[in-house]
């Protein structure tokens, strides 16, 4: 298990967290889950970074924050390593290390905004679907698919006309997926890691725990 820095100031973690050579470790379950997203800018980002899964999550869990995945660790070149925790938290932190985000407080939360519905719809899926009863599987997933994600759709296509229809969510800079996705397919760092064993792993993770 990661042995985590304490006793530092508030100051001092936020002047480590602002290393150019820091190393990341992000601990999550072996599939894509809801960190899909989250691992796709660590491969964009050119940062030094490892997927790590539990190997004993009954032992590691009350050693977490608040007994949740995703975690991440952040080392630093000194030795020092820091802990946040929360999907939310962790997207926005790495979208500020590389410049993801708005231009200024409105637009930061613009962009909170719409991460935080895109996640609203995942949950959905986890609770209406994922975990619904099997003899009622088909019909959750019909739900899902005709009702809610459609609305999901044509709120956020409205919010990308209202923006001038640039692919665009706030401002020229933070991307909607819909827009960009053939470029994030043909990156070459992203398109390797979507190549590789691991995120073929992940990937079948995600159907077995579908029921796929």
């Amino acid at each position: 298990m990661v042995t985590v820095t304490k006793n530092h100031s508030t100051k001092t973690l936020s002047e480590l967290a602002q290393g150019k050579n820091n190393k990341y470790e992000m601990l999550y379950y072996p599939i894509h889950g809801v960190v899909t997203g989250l691992r796709a800018m660590f491969v964009m980002s050119g940062a030094d970074y490892t997927f790590t899964h539990p190997e004993d999550w009954t032992v590691q869990k009350p050693t977490t924050p608040f007994g949740t995945m995703p975690v991440l660790y952040e080392t630093t070149e000194t030795g020092e390593t820091l802990e946040l925790a929360e999907l939310s938290v962790l997207e926005y932190y790495i979208g500020q290390k590389y410049d993801w985000v708005g231009d200024n407080l409105w637009e930061n939360n613009l962009v909170k905004m719409y991460v935080s519905s895109s996640q609203a719809v995942i949950d959905k899926l986890v609770t209406t679907v994922i975990r619904a009863p099997k003899e009622n599987f088909d019909q959750m997933l019909e739900i899902y698919k005709t009702k809610i994600l459609p609305e999901w759709v044509e709120y956020h296509e409205r919010a990308l006309k209202n923006n001038g229809s640039n692919g665009h969510y706030v401002g020229d800079k933070t991307p909607a997926i819909m827009a960009v996705y053939d470029t994030l397919e043909k990156d070459p760092k992203y398109a390797a890691w979507k190549a590789s064993e691991q995120w073929k792993v992940y990937d079948q993770g995600n159907k077995a725990l579908a029921g796929i």
